[in-house]
């Protein structure tokens, strides 16, 4: 037997033994996956005389291919065998290399720029500056919208057509245009472009397709259930021919619709290599067969699987604890008084999974409260997102006119067309009055209501903004004065309380309407509402909200002072809780896992409820949770949900009804009793 085969299970030695036909290898969960996929390498060069340069070997994040890299070479060294010359790296970076070979034959030249995230931005800035469109929308939200549009495949010229067809929509037109004419005239490629030319290349020059699949002899394709469309294509162009690939992924662990991937690949690939072969990776190294036969049963109600069982030689007898709790609120005091007893001061890895970024608002408070460190993965605070800061952004200045930082960060959210130059005559008028720029906007909106200017400002402060608070001139400013206007009273004349003010804003600002432009999808759009309605549940608090009296004051205080501990807290040493959505958790694990808010409509999602294929991938991602951990698994659900200004009753997760009750400690109330 090969010594590339030594330390491989039978089925990890079948899927490394085939390679004269096509391959496709379902790779579970914590199934040695990577481990696979770098013996087969090492097993074609050594044991069937491929020569590394015949081999592509494409995989989705540079880390994970300097790694496989790496652990070729170190597999093959002993033998003394060179593996100068193997491609083992992204599709993005493949790509780069066929168009610094063919670029010309796609309209490139070979020497093209390939523009990173802070390039394209620098672009669009210099759009901007040039004219071309206005300058009242962030470079970053017409990048995104270009960057959205390019990986579904539309086009500047049928842009329009795809959107709301609104002021902003016409702008974003007209930077695409400019954005994709001013990217050919510099030689220069986006990170998107790599794929789109790459494909067009095979596709339009068959014989160069031909020529690499000369080239390329095998072809092995990691993490394939995350491929898109483009990506496929691209695969089977250089495969079609000689049919010697292997694509290794999990149909169980697909759960990146939302940005391009695809499940469909795998059907695809049955479809157009009917002579493949399949072998099942199911020998699990990483959980309890408690932790496995949970993870099973939730995922074999999806239908039109493969189908594998995970299982392990881990017989660990620690049962999966399933807690119910009564509100939000007492799940994360629940589950941070565990992990303080518990897990802060051993060797354990310890991570909350949640579904949606609004969750993590309450947990993150009450490990503030206990003085537990932790870091959020893959995203960032709850008071660091985006929405969150704009509101607040808002609210700052209405409660201090002095806050000119607050101001510039919403002074054209939503777009109101105040430039520099607008921004530059008001500085003008406030120096002249002897106040601050953004003191200055303040009382200019306070003085077009006389009822309201007797509370701010004294008589000849009136007279002199009288005479200077020329809207004809200051027509931009125009719709900000007045909505300061309509503010300022609502917080200070009508004393309204915290939620209704943040109410009052959204409606009157349209900012759910903005929110849907600026996004680039349905799934982000849905995760900013749910983290506005979560900011609303904690200004409807009893402290904030008693009656009419404003409390904005503490509301502000208190959220800057979590921010502060918080600050503190990620400064100390020692075991910090990982907390992140479900999506940004695949690939990792951990010895304990705690996933929150399995109820309907959370964990499976509302917007999941009348779309079959969202659905399966709901219970996939569920699938996914669970099998992140090791030893010691936690699902957690609340009986009640804070709607608006009340308590409704909460069902838990269809989920929970299909793990073995046999293998579960069924825990009731905060103390986890």
């Amino acid at each position: 037997m090969s010594d590339i085969l030594l330390g491989l299970n039978e089925q990890q030695k079948k899927a490394v033994q085939i390679v004269d036909k096509p391959l496709l290898i379902l790779a579970g969960a914590g199934a040695g996956k990577t481990k696979t996929i770098v013996h087969k390498i090492a097993y074609l060069i050594k044991e069937k005389n491929y020569k590394p340069f015949q081999i592509l070997a494409l995989t989705f994040t540079k880390k994970a291919a300097t790694e496989m890299k790496d652990r070729v070479k170190n597999l093959l060294n002993e033998s003394k065998i060179n593996t100068q010359g193997l491609f083992l790296g992204t599709f993005h970076s493949f790509g780069a290399l066929l168009l610094r070979k063919y670029g010309e034959y796609v309209g490139l030249n070979k020497n093209f720029t390939i523009y990173d995230t802070q390039d394209q931005l620098n672009l669009i800035k210099a759009i901007i500056k040039d004219g071309i469109i206005d300058s009242i929308i962030k470079p970053s939200i017409i990048h995104k919208q270009i960057s959205s549009a390019k990986v579904t495949g539309i086009t500047p010229e049928n842009y329009f057509e795809h959107s709301y067809q609104d002021r902003l929509d016409e702008l974003v037109t007209k930077a695409y245009f400019e954005y994709s004419k001013r990217l050919k005239a510099l030689n220069a490629v986006d990170f998107t472009d790599l794929l789109l030319y790459s494909l067009e290349l095979l596709e339009k020059h068959p014989n160069i397709a031909e020529q690499l699949s000369e080239k390329y002899k095998y072809i092995v394709v990691d993490e394939y259930q995350d491929t898109n469309k483009a990506q496929y294509k691209i695969i089977y162009n250089l495969s079609k021919n000689h049919r010697h690939l292997a694509v290794v992924g999990d149909e169980d662990q697909s759960i990146y619709s939302w940005r391009g991937a695809t499940i469909e690949n795998i059907q695809m690939f049955r479809r157009d290599f009917p002579e493949h072969e399949i072998v099942k990776l199911e020998q699990n190294y990483r959980s309890t067969q408690i932790i496995l036969h949970a993870a099973n049963k939730v995922i074999e109600k999806n239908p039109n699987r493969i189908g594998k069982n995970l299982w392990t030689n881990n017989n660990a007898e620690i049962p999966i604890k399933i807690v119910e709790v009564d509100n939000p609120k007492e799940e994360a005091s629940f589950i941070s008084k565990v992990i303080k007893r518990y897990y802060l001061n051993t060797e354990k890895t310890v991570a909350i999974l949640y579904r949606v970024n609004s969750q993590s608002r309450l947990l993150e408070e009450q490990l503030v409260k206990l003085n537990i460190p932790y870091k959020i993965i893959g995203n960032v605070g709850f008071y660091e997102r985006m929405e969150i800061k704009d509101i607040l952004a808002y609210l700052k200045y209405l409660h201090n006119p002095k806050d000119e930082i607050s101001l510039m960060r919403i002074i054209n959210i939503p777009a109101r067309r105040i430039g520099p130059k607008a921004i530059e005559t008001i500085k003008k008028q406030a120096k002249e009055n002897q106040l601050g720029f953004a003191e200055y906007v303040f009382f200019a909106s306070v003085s077009l209501d006389k009822n309201l200017a007797k509370h701010f400002i004294s008589e000849p402060m009136q007279q002199k903004l009288n005479q200077s608070v020329n809207l004809p001139q200051l027509k931009n400013y125009k719709n900000l004065f007045e909505l300061f206007k309509k503010l300022i009273d609502y917080i200070y004349i009508q004393n309204q309380a915290v939620n209704d003010i943040i109410k009052f804003l959204i409606e009157n600002i349209d900012y759910y309407t903005w929110i849907s432009k600026i996004s680039s999808t349905e799934e982000e759009i849905q995760a900013r509402f749910d983290n506005i309605a979560e900011l609303l549940r904690l200004a409807t608090n009893t402290v904030y909200s008693s009656g009419k009296t404003n409390n904005l004051g503490k509301f502000l205080e208190d959220i800057a002072l979590i921010e502060s501990v918080k600050e503190h807290n990620s400064e100390q040493v020692g075991n910090v809780v990982n907390l992140m959505t479900v999506h940004s958790a695949k690939g990792l694990e951990f010895d304990v896992v705690f996933i929150v808010g399995a109820v309907d409509g959370i964990f499976p999602h509302n917007r999941s409820k009348d779309n079959p294929m969202q659905l399966q991938e709901e219970r996939r991602l569920f699938y996914v949770a669970i099998t992140r951990a090791k030893t010691d698994l936690f699902i957690t659900y609340p009986r009640f949900l804070y709607i608006g200004n009340e308590f409704v009753d909460a069902e838990p997760s269809e989920y929970i009804s299909d793990i073995p009750w046999e293998n579960v400690q069924f825990i009731n109330g905060p103390e986890g009793k």
